[in-house]
């Protein structure tokens, strides 16, 4: 190895030995006014008694739980609002962008009017507004609006779920039996109204910037493709799912993975309404056991974790889309 090249990484191992020890010193230091002012520096909290109980869990959770069992119900919850709301607003956006690209003069007017209004609205007034304003006064479950097995009420929404038993798959079908439950629907998979504003909120706010997105891949294409679909005789549908789609979606997907980003990070606003996601969890533990630094630690591993998941798979979908090994 030449002599230039040795040096670089000596120079390099060098910070890197500086940097770290930076942070060890930082950490030491920390750990030490912390046990100074009688603050827990350990994780061993986790296996405390959390004594609270949760509106949502997808998983057993009682008050007699541990705060890290309490932690992964706001972990799953988090998961689930991000995958519904994710899924709801790619339908809404790529309706809505190609809505703005349609011929029909009133299709495409009220597409770009629910873009720019909801686009120039702040998320959490739209969570607010889907919440007190729209989900708060539903019926109760007695008078429920039903449609093909879902009620909405102001419990929330119970829809059929997929459940295990006695090892088979099944569905799960939500009902309503007032001998057995007269306030709420039993079966099913329930969200309560904090979530329904939040998955509502979020999938229209995030599906009004990829419906902009959409809009603005597809007239990225060139003209000439389509004429060029239209001179080897496919039809008008044809040219775009054959021809103009797939170059679309090259363009597309990468802004589209940063609002993926965006969407999950963004539920971290479910606290407004009192839905017990990650964040909301961890502040209820935080409170109770003072534990902030390990708790914002693990926040920040969580979060960065779930980034991370959805940048790999949009990043293995992306790849997917290159031709001829172009990157």
């Amino acid at each position: 190895m030449k002599a230039s090249a040795l040096r670089r990484w000596a120079i390099q191992a060098a910070l890197l030995l500086a940097v770290g020890a930076l942070f060890a010193l930082a950490i030491a230091n920390a750990r030490a006014n912390l046990l100074a002012r009688g603050i827990p520096t350990s994780f061993a909290f986790l296996n405390q008694v959390a004594g609270f109980s949760l509106n949502q869990s997808v998983i057993p959770f009682t008050p007699l739980s541990s705060y890290g069992r309490a932690l992964l119900v706001g972990l799953l919850n988090t998961l689930l609002v991000s995958a519904l709301a994710g899924a709801l607003a790619t339908f809404i956006g790529f309706a809505a962008g190609f809505a703005r690209l349609s011929r029909n003069w009133a299709l495409a007017r009220l597409a770009g009017l629910y873009v720019e209004t909801i686009r120039n609205l702040p998320l959490l007034l739209q969570i607010l507004f889907w919440y007190v304003a729209i989900l708060s006064p539903l019926p109760a479950p007695e008078h429920a609006h039903q449609f093909a097995g879902f009620f909405l009420s102001n419990r929330g929404l119970t829809m059929p779920a997929l459940s295990f038993a006695q090892g088979w798959p099944a569905i799960d079908w939500p009902f309503f039996d007032p001998s057995v439950n007269r306030y709420n629907v039993e079966g099913g998979l329930r969200l309560p109204p904090e979530a329904c504003a939040l998955i509502l909120a979020l999938a229209l706010y995030t599906g009004s910037y990829i419906a902009e997105i959409v809009r603005a891949g597809v007239q990225a294409v060139p003209r000439g493709q389509s004429e060029a679909a239209a001179a080897l005789g496919l039809s008008a549908a044809q040219a775009r799912r054959r021809v103009v789609r797939p170059q679309a979606m090259r363009v597309i997907t990468p802004p589209l993975i940063s609002q993926y980003l965006a969407l999950t990070k963004n539920s971290s606003l479910a606290a407004f309404v009192g839905f017990a996601d990650l964040m909301q969890v961890s502040g209820t533990i935080l409170n109770q056991t003072g534990a902030a630094l390990q708790v914002i630690a693990i926040d920040m591993a969580l979060y960065l974790s779930l980034s991370l998941a959805t940048l790999a798979l949009m990043r293995l979908y992306e790849r997917r889309l290159r031709w001829g090994g172009r990157g």
